[in-house]
C-alpha cells in the first residue's frame, strides 16, 4: 500500500484526519500521522526507501512525545504492496529501535496489506542468530586479519613522501591478500587503492564531467577518472595529490577539513586520526579505540548489520573508547553538508542505537575487541553517541529536542567545535 493509498486508509480508519507536514519537528508529509486504535499513529507507504521506513521510529517518537506527551502507546504502520514483503532488514531495525526504547510510549508495529488489513509484527531486538547469516563471523575474521597488516613497498613510500595529516590508508577488509589492500584517502575521500608494488588513482563517480567537487579539481589535476601507477611514476602521483590538497585547502583556516565535497567523510577522518577529540558528558574525552599505526586508520572500516541479513554492510562512522574500557559507536553528522538540524540529526540517533546493538550482540567480535588485539575493550558494554559540529543558537530548541530524544535510547549527543574554528 503506497503513501497515497495509506493516507486514504488512515482517513477512513483513523479517529482523526491525517496531519500534514510538521515543519517545527522537521517531519515530512511522507510520514502520515493520525489517531488510530485509541493512540497516536505514524505510517509510511510501501514505496519509501528503507532508511525512511527505519527513521519513522525516530520521527514517530519525536512527534508523539512532543504532541501527545501523556500517550503510553505509539502505533507504527508500514504499507505493503502486492510484490513487497517489506525488507527483513527494515522491519528488524524498526523492531530493534522499538524494543530498545528506554523511556516513552510503548511501540506497536504493523504492516498494512493492499487489502487494508493490518497485521501486527512482533517488536523485538534483532538477535543475529539465523544460521544463514554468516556475515558477522566473516567480517570479524576480516578485522582480525587486517589488524597486524602494515603498508610496505610502494604504499609505505607513498605515505612517507606525501607526509600530510589529511593523507591516510584505510584497510580494505576483504582485500588484504590482494595486490592493493589499502584505500588511499584524503580527509576521508577515497582517491584510489595502493599496495606494495602498484597503485591506482581513481575517483568513485559515474559521471566525471558533472559539476561540483571533488570532480572539478580532479579533472584539472588528474584529468582521467582512473590512472594506474607504480614506483616509476610515483613522483608524478605525489605531485598530483599535493596539488589536490592545495586546491581543496585554498583560503581555508588552519586545521579545517579539505573542501572536497564530502564533508561527513572529512569530519570522520579528523576524528579517526585524533585531530578532533570528542568529549562526552558522562565520562569525558574519548580516545581512539584503535591507534593510528603507520598511517593506517585501523578502525576506519567497521562493518555492521541492522538486521539479521547478509547485506548490506552498514559502516560505523567512528569507533572510540573511554577510560572505563568501553567502546563507543559514534554516528557523525555535519549539518552544513545539507542535512540541516532537524530530521537529519534525529536519524543519527537511530543509527547509533543500531550500531551499538550490533556490537553488543556479536560474540565473534570478542577477539578483535579483547586484550589479545591490544584494544582491551568489552564490546558488551558498548555505548553510543551522535556527534556534530556545535549548532548555532538560533536552532537551540531543535537541538534540545535531540538531546531529549537521544536520552530515551541511552544515546549521548556530542557537539564539538568545527575543525578550523577557534
Amino acid at each position: 500500500m503506497g503513501t497515497e493509498a495509506l493516507r486514504v486508509w488512515a482517513a477512513k480508519h483513523g479517529s482523526t484526519p491525517p496531519d500534514g507536514p510538521d515543519r517545527d519537528l522537521s517531519i515530512t508529509s511522507r510520514v502520515i500521522r493520525f489517531q488510530w486504535n485509541g493512540a497516536p499513529a505514524a505510517a509510511v507507504g510501501a514505496e519509501v526507501d528503507g532508511k525512511t521506513r527505519i527513521n519513522t521510529v525516530l520521527d514517530g517518537v519525536a512527534w508523539c512525545t512532543e504532541r501527545y506527551p501523556s500517550a503510553d502507546t505509539l502505533h507504527l504502520l508500514v504499507g505493503r504492496s502486492p510484490n513487497d514483503k517489506v525488507a527483513v532488514e527494515h522491519l528488524q531495525a524498526m523492531g530493534t529501535l522499538a524494543a530498545l526504547l528506554e523511556s516513552g510510549p510503548s511501540i506497536r508495529l504493523w504492516q498494512v496489506k493492499p487489502d487494508g488489513a493490518a497485521d501486527e509484527v512482533e517488536v523485538a531486538a534483532t538477535t543475529f542468530t539465523e544460521t544463514d547469516t554468516s556475515a558477522p563471523v566473516r567480517w570479524a575474521g576480516y578485522l582480525e586479519g587486517a589488524w597486524g597488516q602494515r603498508p610496505t613497498g610502494l604504499a609505505a613510500e607513498l605515505l612517507r613522501r606525501l607526509d600530510h595529516p589529511s593523507v591516510a590508508l584505510y584497510p580494505k577488509l576483504s582485500s588484504q591478500t590482494g595486490d592493493t589492500p589499502w584505500q588511499l584517502r584524503l580527509d576521508g575521500l577515497e582517491i584510489g587503492r595502493v599496495g606494495a608494488d602498484t597503485g591506482r588513482l581513481e575517483l568513485a563517480t559515474r559521471n566525471l564531467s558533472a559539476a561540483g567537487e571533488p570532480r572539478d579539481q580532479w579533472r584539472k589535476v588528474v584529468v582521467e577518472r582512473s590512472m594506474g601507477f607504480d614506483s616509476g611514476s610515483l613522483d608524478r602521483v605525489v605531485g598530483m595529490i599535493h596539488d589536490l590538497i592545495a586546491r581543496w585547502s585554498k583560503n581555508a583556516p588552519p586545521g579545517a577539513v579539505l573542501a572536497h565535497g564530502q564533508a561527513e567523510h572529512a569530519l570522520e577522518a579528523h576524528v579517526l586520526s585524533g585531530r578532533v577529540i570528542l568529549t562526552t558528558q558522562s565520562c569525558g574525552a574519548l580516545r581512539l579505540a584503535a591507534p593510528v599505526v603507520g598511517g593506517v586508520l585501523r578502525a576506519a572500516q567497521f562493518p555492521t548489520l541492522w538486521g539479521d541479513v547478509a547485506s548490506p554492510a552498514r559502516y560505523l562512522d567512528a569507533l572510540l573508547a573511554d577510560e572505563q574500557g568501553r567502546p563507543w559507536a559514534i554516528e557523525l553528522k555535519d549539518q552544513d553538508a545539507g542535512g540541516g538540524n532537524g530530521a537529519y540529526l534525529r536519524a543519527g540517533i537511530g543509527q547509533a542505537v543500531l550500531y551499538r546493538h550490533y556490537i553488543r550482540s556479536i560474540a565473534a567480535l570478542d577477539t578483535w575487541f579483547s586484550s589479545e588485539s591490544g584494544l582491551g575493550l568489552d564490546r558488551r558494554q558498548c555505548q553510543a553517541a551522535v556527534a556534530f559540529p556545535t549548532a548555532v543558537e538560533e536552532v537551540s530548541r531543535s537541538i534540545q529536542r535531540h538531546y531529549e530524544l537521544a536520552a530515551r535510547w541511552g544515546v549521548e549527543i556530542i557537539e564539538f567545535p568545527r575543525p578550523g574554528t577557534t
